[in-house]
């Protein structure tokens, strides 16, 4: 699958010189079929009037309890699979909050500045990157689009120097998103093995640790779309090809029985090609669309807010049986806070005092904030000075940058847009370590606490998997309507927050009411996650929060997130196990089998992975 690809400019940028004349580069007046690509519009709607392309129901169908349902839906894959080659899939398991994570990053991604494309450009013989794939000569007929390409799966097969450079934010998202479609892509591999009465063991060996890459393509609006081909016919080598379509602009079209049949998105469905691979494959294409680009989302946050709109768009606005409306409880309620030099004192009278309020706060709160913790004010205020830098807090200052075209569209999505900030990347590290060493400052303190082998907690640990992710909620005119972050809980063992500014806003649920913290200067705010209350075997708990917006002001905030070590099992702590009186609760589990499960379900109140992990509900999950 390797191709040596001649770099090529980018269509964007033709298009931004507002041209009224197509390059003879991309006009395919010789392309062979080039009457049957650029078919009548009356022959493009007789095409999807005659023909339904299937859909097909995963949760509500492959995976239902019940043959009446399961058994149909089974048949209706197989008869996909056999007859057609392509198909939608609804009710997938990948959270709308993943997706629309992805979509608004995939976005920022080809909003960049021409300059910073550029330090993520293919290498001369290289697939990866921004470019297009298989040009191979400097003749050859180009297609009207932006690509770019980068392998998400698995970890050892990824270009790091790549996947580092491109912004934070998307990274995130795609780590999340491509877990998803792992998850998702094994199942449907398992039922088709099923309907071909083949070993499932056979197909789970051939793609259990398959090979995953991500192509993302950007459809410029073309002037004289009658001229150019967004994407060339052919079929895909790969076994199974996942579409996600960021908007609702048609052009994805496929051939059958010899015609062409544009695919009409449904809205949260994935769509799914059968590639060469398989042996059953499908040929298709895209085609440009003249004024709409299939690239674009819907507003953004940014722009809403540019526009000083006074009424909120319906898809923002929450039910108000979420019990959206804030609690008047926060004078009922005094958050713990521990000192960390007291937890590390020489004076056990301290010391263990400060233990007890640790241990009191992870099993009655799970969440807590930590004075004197040992990360320098110089290094927070440092990092702090840097993300305003960033986001140019100011709003005006933002709306000032949002109105220059290319200029810092989109910025504050990620950490890095140029070379010349490597002090920010420099504030970050140092962060990041201090972080570090806090978590195992705490989960040494909470070990003691539980009784639990400290040396258990150290392997778990020692090598942790840290994330960081940087949150800025805009200010709403309507804020009693909107919510910032959805209630959930993390999945992580420890999450700590930074925050920026003196906005109020995170809430946490206690005793069924929704507390505002008021953050303390100088404090680090400690999350307790799912993953501390299946290691601690349910003695401590993690804690459902939220996040509110501010009518006026805006809200910054950095939350770092601390997992076991990526190749270590994990579940109740061993020492802590004493059956039968004291049964373990939860199961053992790879820490990626977990992450899966996590990202593959939409949240809306504490996560789905204790009950995942929970013992009696196995096999529920499994």
């Amino acid at each position: 699958m390797s191709s040596s690809p001649i770099v090529v400019p980018l269509v964007r940028e033709l298009v931004k010189e507002n041209i009224t004349e197509i390059p003879n580069r991309y006009i395919r007046t010789t392309c062979h079929d080039y009457e049957e690509d650029h078919s009548h519009s009356d022959d493009y709607d007789s095409a999807a009037a005659e023909y339904d392309i299937p859909v097909v129901d995963i949760e509500g169908g492959l995976l239902s309890g019940e043959s009446e349902s399961a058994d149909p839906e089974l048949e209706k894959l197989h008869s996909a699979c056999q007859d057609w080659g392509f198909f939608q899939v609804v009710n997938h398991g990948i959270s709308s909050l993943v997706i629309d994570k992805l979509k608004l990053e995939i976005h920022n991604l080809f909003e960049l500045p021409l300059e910073e494309k550029k330090k993520i450009w293919q290498e001369p013989g290289d697939m990866e990157g921004f470019g297009q794939q298989f040009v191979v000569s400097d003749e050859q007929k180009l297609d009207w689009l932006d690509m770019f390409y980068i392998t998400a799966l698995p970890i050892k097969m990824r270009k790091h120097q790549l996947f580092s450079g491109i912004p934070l934010q998307l990274r995130e998202a795609l780590e999340a998103y491509s877990l998803g479609l792992k998850n998702l892509n094994m199942i449907l591999l398992r039922k088709m093995a099923k309907a071909l009465k083949m070993d499932p063991n056979e197909m789970e060996e051939l793609f259990s640790d398959c090979l995953q890459r991500r192509k993302m393509n950007y459809y410029p609006p073309c002037p004289k779309s009658e001229q150019v081909i967004g994407l060339s016919p052919h079929s895909d080598a790969g076994a199974l090809t996942f579409v996600l379509q960021l908007n609702e602009t048609e052009g994805l079209q496929i051939r059958k029985d010899g015609k062409w049949v544009p695919v009409k998105p449904i809205p949260g469905a994935l769509v799914v090609n059968i590639g060469d691979m398989i042996e059953v494959a499908v040929e298709h294409k895209m085609m440009s669309s003249f004024g709409s680009s299939p690239i674009v989302v819907p507003s953004s946050v940014h722009e809403l807010v540019q526009e000083n709109i006074t009424e909120i768009p319906n898809r923002y606005i929450h039910d108000h049986n979420e019990d959206h409306i804030s609690d008047d409880s926060t004078a009922n309620y005094s958050i713990p806070v521990i000192d960390v030099e007291g937890l590390l004192s020489g004076e056990s009278v301290l010391a263990d005092s400060e233990l007890q309020k640790l241990h009191s706060a992870c099993q009655h709160w799970g969440f807590f904030q930590v004075v004197n913790h040992g990360i320098s004010s110089l290094v927070i205020e440092k990092l702090k000075s840097e993300i305003r830098n960033l986001f140019e807090l100011p709003l005006e200052d933002k709306k000032k940058m949002w109105q220059q075209p290319g200029d810092k569209e989109g910025f504050g999505q990620h950490f890095v847009a140029s070379d010349d900030q490597k002090l920010d990347w420099e504030a970050v590290e140092t962060y990041s370590l201090g972080l570090k060493n806090l978590t195992m400052i705490l989960l040494g303190k909470m070990a003691k606490a539980l009784n639990m082998d400290a040396d258990e907690m150290e392997g778990l640990f020692n090598d942790c998997l840290q994330t960081m992710r940087l949150n800025y909620y805009l200010p709403c005119p309507k804020s009693n309507q909107v919510i910032g972050l959805s209630p959930h809980s993390d999945a992580a063992a420890l999450s700590i927050v930074l925050q920026l500014n003196e906005t109020e806003g995170l809430q946490i649920r206690k005793d069924g009411k929704w507390v505002t913290v008021k953050p303390i200067p100088g404090a680090l705010i400690v999350n307790l996650g799912d993953m501390m209350e299946i290691l601690s075997n349910g003695a401590y708990t993690s804690i459902e929060h939220r996040v509110m917006v501010n009518p006026t002001l805006e809200r910054l905030s950095i939350a770092t997130f601390h997992a076991t070590n990526p190749d270590a099992e994990f579940g109740p702590a061993l020492s802590l196990i004493d059956h039968p009186h004291k049964p373990s609760l939860y199961r053992r589990e790879t820490l990626k089998k977990y992450c899966q499960n996590f990202f593959a379900h939409k949240h809306n109140g504490k996560s789905t992975n204790l009950e995942f992990m929970r013992i009696q509900n196995v096999d529920q999950f499994s």
